[in-house]
């Protein structure tokens, strides 16, 4: 059995062969040789190679010894510890950003958001039309999809000016609202007192970042 070792055997690189004449002990072929020493046997003997590999083939003890995953696991804590680190740092970096973007909105942008209507979430994209003062005037897409953070899903919705609604929504602008996330679509309404009171209507798709989605939720032309 041969296996890399660093004081202890850490990996199993199976086993070597040697053919050796039992009658004269002549040595035909070394364990120890290289594995591209190969040379031209008799049948019998390419045969009996054959079968003695056939028959002590590596197992899973064997490749990976049980006390290798020691060795090795403060290299695997620091190494996921990094990937952490470096998504935590982008995620935290793409909030920066999206907030900017949320709380300076401009006309035109374009929002991967939930929309709740009838008690139902769905995912519609969201295009700012205007904005006056502390309100801003959106339109929804004709099509939905059901609510979801597949990319694929969110490409079934197209954003060229066709696709969207003529109903325009009146709703707060981002920047007005100090609630914790500062992607919420709220929309003005009247009680019967004539008061306002603001209504949901639905929020951009993770715009604090909470998860890394892997592809952009807010649309801004450059």
């Amino acid at each position: 059995m041969r296996y890399i070792a660093m004081g202890i055997p850490l990996f199993g690189m199976g086993r070597r062969t040697g053919v050796v004449c039992t009658n004269c002990g002549n040595i035909l072929k070394s364990p120890d040789s290289s594995i591209f020493a190969k040379k031209r046997y008799s049948t019998t003997v390419a045969q009996a190679i054959t079968d003695i590999r056939h028959n002590h083939k590596r197992t899973l003890w064997q490749l990976v010894y049980p006390w290798s995953i020691w060795f090795f696991m403060p290299f695997l804590i620091l190494i996921l510890w990094g990937i952490t680190s470096i998504n935590k740092k982008r995620n935290s970096e793409k909030a920066k950003e999206y907030k900017e973007l949320l709380m300076h909105p401009k006309s035109l942008d374009i929002y991967k958001s939930t929309w709740v209507e009838n008690s139902m979430s769905t995912g519609v994209l969201v295009k700012l039309m205007r904005i006056n003062g502390d309100t801003m005037y959106i339109v929804k897409t004709k099509k939905y999809i059901p609510f979801s953070f597949s990319e694929d899903e969110w490409n079934k919705l197209e954003a060229d000016p066709g696709s969207f609604e003529s109903k325009e929504y009146k709703v707060k602008k981002f920047s007005a609202l100090k609630e914790a996330n500062y992607g919420d679509f709220f929309m003005f309404n009247t009680d019967e007192n004539g008061r306002e009171y603001p209504k949901y209507l639905g929020e951009v798709l993770n715009s604090e970042c909470e998860m890394d989605l892997g592809f952009e939720t807010i649309y801004r032309k450059k």
